[in-house]
């Protein structure tokens, strides 16, 4: 049987002496809505950034996929990132096609034999709570990216289940994930330059 983490917060406690009467007060201008963590602990991603950019282009595919994460590095890099690169990849051409599929794949290739690895350290199951999102697939060079993050988040659950247990340190899960993260930040790194950066070998032209 699976074990669950629990992480949504504490309900607030009445102060000593309270009756539980609702107190009267005088309203307050009402302040704009903002989005609270849910039980996995995230706050909601309310929009993408760049969706704009990625509105603009004309992507190979107009592929819909929904991704389960539950750290708080997935959800920042979903936000911030995978837009951006979605687009760029979208309309990459030459050696940078060239430069991206090489950091996709080395990054998924580190992923998967650490997932492995991990794996190999049997521990009990855990149930962390998680958030879905839906993300457009411009490209299957876009599709290898969801798969990164599906994999990230895969050692990310895995890791915290063997630390728990002591199968592994702290200090090795913190080194599996920060590699990762370096990974997968060096893709967005990539993905910058214009495709006049890139020779068609795929190595980045000096400035």
């Amino acid at each position: 049987m699976a074990a669950v983490l629990e992480l949504s917060p504490e309900p607030e406690r009445q102060p000593e002496g309270s009756t539980g009467r609702t107190a009267l007060s005088v309203a307050s201008p009402a302040a704009p809505a903002t989005p609270s963590p849910s039980a996995s602990g995230l706050t909601p991603i309310a929009r993408l950034t760049s969706d704009s950019r990625i509105g603009r282009i004309n992507p190979e595919s107009d592929a819909k996929t929904v991704l389960r994460y539950s750290s708080q590095f997935a959800r920042n890099y979903i936000r911030s990132d995978y837009n951006f690169c979605a687009s760029k990849i979208a309309v990459a051409r030459g050696g940078k096609v060239k430069a991206l599929e090489k950091a996709l794949r080395d990054t998924s290739n580190w992923l998967g034999k650490t997932d492995e690895w991990l794996a190999r350290h049997e521990a009990r199951p855990l149930e962390m709570p998680h958030e879905l999102i839906e993300l457009t697939i411009t490209r299957p060079l876009a599709g290898l990216l969801v798969r990164c993050l599906t994999q990230y988040d895969r050692v990310f659950v895995r890791s915290t289940e063997r630390m728990i247990e002591r199968k592994i340190t702290d200090q090795n899960r913190a080194n599996i994930l920060a590699n990762a993260e370096r990974r997968l930040k060096h893709i967005v790194q990539v993905c910058m330059p214009d495709n006049d950066q890139y020779d068609p070998d795929g190595q980045r032209r000096e400035s």
